[in-house]
C-alpha cells in the first residue's frame, strides 16, 4: 500500500509538472531543468509584443486619414517594425529603451534557435516549422541588429524603409530568370501564412502555447479571447502584404509590392480600404498587448 501511495503522488507530480508545458516529453524536461532560459524566452516575447503594440500604434492615424479625408499622406511614422523601432528612438531616453528592446529580441531569437534545435517528429509538418522558426529568428534578429545601429548611431543612419527595401529586393530579384514567378510564389506564400493566421485566431489554435490560469486581474479566457483578435488582425495585416506583392508580379511592376506601411497606405485609397486597415491597427495593438501579457504564461515549445 504504501508503495502504491508512493507511486501516485509520483505520478500525480509528473502530471503537474507536464500539464504546465506543450510539446514533447523532451521539451518538457528541458523547460523544467533550465528555468532561466524560459524566462529569458519570455521576456523575449514580451519584447517582440513590445514591437507590434508600437506598429499598431502608428497604423491608427493611417486607417484614420484614409477614413476621414481620403488621404493617406501625413507626418505619421512609419507603420512597421523598423518604424516602430525608430519611434522608440525618438523618445526620451530612446537611446537606452533600444539596447533593452534589442536585447530582448534577440533572446527571442534565442528562444525561436532552441526551439529548432530541441527533439521533435520528423515528419514534413515538423521541418516547415523549424523552417518557420528559423526564418523567425533572421527576421528578428535584423531588427534587433536595427536597434542596435540606430541606438549607437541614430536615426536615419543608413536606415531605408521597410517598404523602400521590399522595392529594391523585388525590382532586383525580376531582373533575374524566371524571377517574376519567384515574386509571385512569394507573394502566395504570404497569402497562404496570413490565412493560417487568421484560421489560427478563430480556433484560438495557439491555446496549447499557454499555461493555464490568467495574468493579474486578466483571467485565462480573455487572454485567449485576446490573443484571438490579435493573430487574425497580424492575419489580415499579412493578406494585404501578400495581394500587393503578388500584384506586383502579376503586373511586372516591383513599385506595387510594399511592407506593412505601403500596404495599409495603398489600402486606404478607399473606404473600405481603410476600414480594413483600421482592423489590421487595431489587431496589431491587440496582438502585441496579447504578447506583452501572456509572458508570463507562454510555454517553451519544440517544433512539434
Amino acid at each position: 500500500m504504501p508503495r502504491s501511495s508512493t507511486s501516485t503522488s509520483t505520478s500525480s507530480d509528473d502530471h503537474r509538472h507536464d500539464s504546465d508545458l506543450s510539446g514533447s516529453d523532451t521539451v518538457a524536461q528541458f523547460a523544467r531543468d533550465h528555468p532561466a532560459l524560459v524566462a529569458l524566452a519570455r521576456t523575449g516575447w514580451a519584447a517582440k509584443g513590445l514591437v507590434y503594440l508600437i506598429v499598431g500604434i502608428l497604423a491608427i492615424p493611417i486607417a484614420a486619414n484614409g477614413l476621414d479625408r481620403g488621404r493617406t499622406e501625413g507626418g505619421e511614422g512609419e507603420a512597421s517594425q523598423a518604424g516602430a523601432v525608430a519611434e522608440i528612438a525618438a523618445q526620451p531616453l530612446g537611446a537606452v529603451a533600444l539596447w533593452f528592446v534589442a536585447a530582448g529580441l534577440l533572446l527571442y531569437v534565442l528562444w525561436r534557435l532552441v526551439s529548432i534545435a530541441l527533439p521533435a517528429k520528423n515528419g514534413a509538418t515538423m521541418w516547415l516549422t523549424r523552417v518557420g522558426y528559423l526564418v523567425s529568428a533572421g527576421i528578428y534578429a535584423s531588427l534587433a541588429w536595427s536597434a542596435i545601429s540606430i541606438a549607437r548611431d541614430g536615426v536615419g543612419a543608413g536606415q531605408q524603409s521597410q517598404d523602400s527595401r521590399v522595392d529594391g529586393v523585388t525590382r532586383d530579384v525580376m531582373e533575374w530568370t524566371g524571377g517574376r514567378w519567384l515574386i509571385g510564389l512569394v507573394g502566395i506564400a504570404i497569402l497562404v501564412i496570413g490565412g493560417f493566421f487568421i484560421h489560427r485566431g478563430v480556433t484560438a489554435g495557439f491555446r496549447d502555447e499557454l499555461e493555464g490560469g490568467g495574468v493579474g486581474p486578466i483571467s485565462h479566457q480573455a487572454l485567449v479571447r485576446l490573443g484571438q483578435a490579435g493573430w487574425v488582425g497580424r492575419g489580415v495585416m499579412m493578406l494585404l502584404i501578400g495581394w500587393f506583392v503578388t500584384g506586383a508580379a502579376i503586373k511586372f511592376d516591383p513599385d506595387a509590392a510594399t511592407g506593412i506601411d505601403g500596404a495599409l497606405r495603398d489600402a486606404t485609397a478607399s473606404t473600405m480600404g481603410a476600414l480594413l486597415a483600421l482592423v489590421v491597427a487595431a489587431g496589431l495593438v491587440l496582438f502585441g498587448a496579447f504578447c506583452v501579457i501572456s509572458a508570463p504564461r507562454t510555454r517553451l515549445q519544440g517544433a512539434d
